[in-house]
């Protein structure tokens, strides 16, 4: 009951505190360009050589010196990283934020920025401490798979802010991704032996036997390593087959074979952030609902969150309103830190170290209305109905307390949450988005 009465007093919304502006340490900015260009622009000697897409499909040579070079910069970007996590220096926050961005940034380029896979990766814990991890078992197995393939990459989940299947999601040329658990010790090492000699026997008098004789401590310790192996073969099957039932939840999960294109606002983005340069601040109203200010210079900078909050409320936005700053992205799990964005690389900084804010805020009853103007059907949920898909695990946004169903004529979804990030941190137009999902 403490948490929920924290997270309530977080969320209120004060005009003068909501978006303030905020940056990583300013010291931090050259290595945050230099990993930046490691982990993200490790081809760029090569994209001259990009003619177009289907040059790169139909060239086996170039490709292969695509992924060769990227898998370079990632690696000499995430050697650094554990450098720094296994030095004896106490990570600063703004460190913390900027080294899980980077690699999250590596995540995502493995994922193809595909957002219904990175939520098979994450189970919505919080992750370790990167000062607490014990990373020497899971740095020498990465090291291991470096020297089977020179090309590999293989990525540490435990430095993400998402990837919380396995210890390790590899990404090696010609196999495509796997994700690999690294257990050690005498007792895992015991039961690792077992279950290979079980799967091909499946004899269950040995199972009973080895349970009992090793004791409820084991029992229970395989259970988890069963469990967590489920979970890494559940993601890398729907990854391959768009389809599989979720070992936690049971929840069937089911992606579309074709590519379903759902529109962006980056152009709109780079052009707010183009016009900001010229006066130090610009406004924009993407599909009537979602709003974004850019404040690059001078006391509008500084003032940025009274600015946006003043525009916003005048423009309808209220207390219930989503609200987010840009740079929000890089504690946001799932969503694409500021690296991964298609924005002007000298933007990116600017935004990292407070040179500039990008705040965003979605009217909802101004998307509602657009919605039913596109033809959709809007309605208020029940408080039953409300608690019973709740009870499911199920998380829909609450307006003014109530839920919201929007539908055409063959579906009807509840508005969540995943609607907004989807909407403020991957540039999707709102709209768009919940088409696309009524589409499917």
């Amino acid at each position: 009951m403490g948490k929920n009465r924290s997270a309530r007093r977080k969320q209120r919304y004060d005009p003068a505190e909501t978006l303030k502006p905020t940056m990583l340490d300013p010291s931090l900015e050259g290595i945050a360009r230099d990993l930046y260009e490691k982990a993200c622009c490790g081809t760029r000697q090569l994209w001259p050589d990009l003619d177009s897409e289907s040059t790169f499909r139909n060239d086996v040579a170039l490709q292969k010196r695509f992924m060769s070079a990227a898998h370079e910069g990632m690696r000499s970007a995430q050697d650094f990283l554990i450098e720094q996590v296994q030095s004896s220096a106490r990570l600063s926050v703004s460190e913390e934020l900027l080294y899980r961005g980077i690699a999250d940034s590596i995540a995502w380029q493995f994922l193809g920025g595909q957002l219904c896979h990175a939520r098979r990766l994450f189970k919505e814990r919080r992750q370790p401490d990167l000062r607490q991890c014990n990373f020497s078992s899971v740095v020498a197995a990465a090291n291991s798979i470096m020297q089977s393939d020179a090309d590999a990459m293989p990525l540490i989940s435990d430095l993400t802010s998402f990837v919380q299947i396995g210890d390790i999601i590899s990404m090696v040329p010609g196999k495509g991704l796997t994700i690999i658990e690294v257990k050690e010790g005498a007792v895992n090492n015991r039961i690792l032996d077992f279950l290979g000699f079980y799967r091909q026997s499946g004899c269950d008098r040995a199972l009973e036997y080895f349970l009992a004789s090793e004791g409820p401590h084991v029992a229970k310790q395989m259970g988890r390593m069963l469990r967590q192996e489920e979970r890494m073969s559940h993601v890398l099957e729907v990854m391959k087959t768009g389809t599989g039932t979720d070992p936690d939840t049971s929840q069937k999960i089911k992606i579309p074979e074709e590519f379903i294109p759902v529109q962006d606002w980056d152009a709109e983005l780079n052009q707010l952030i183009e016009k900001s340069e010229e006066r130090g601040w610009a406004l924009d109203v993407v599909e009537g609902c979602l709003f974004v200010a850019c404040y690059s210079k001078g006391a509008m900078l500084h003032a940025s969150n009274l600015a946006f909050n003043a525009w916003f409320d005048e423009c309808g936005g209220d207390e219930f309103s989503p609200r987010a700053r840009l740079l929000d992205s890089m504690q946001a799990p799932l969503a694409l830190p500021i690296f991964s964005r298609q924005l002007p690389e000298e933007a990116k900084f600017d935004l990292l170290f407070g040179r500039k804010q990008i705040c965003m805020g979605i009217n909802v009853d101004a998307l509602i209305k657009r919605c039913e103007a596109a033809g959709l059907h809007v309605r208020f949920g029940s408080n039953k109905e409300t608690t019973e898909i709740e009870r499911a695990g199920v998380k829909p946004h609450r307006h003014k307390g109530r839920s919201i169903f929007i539908g055409n004529n063959d579906n009807e979804m509840a508005l969540l949450g995943g609607i907004f990030m989807r909407a403020l941190f991957h540039g999707q137009k709102p709209i768009s988005i919940i088409k696309t999902i009524l589409s499917i």
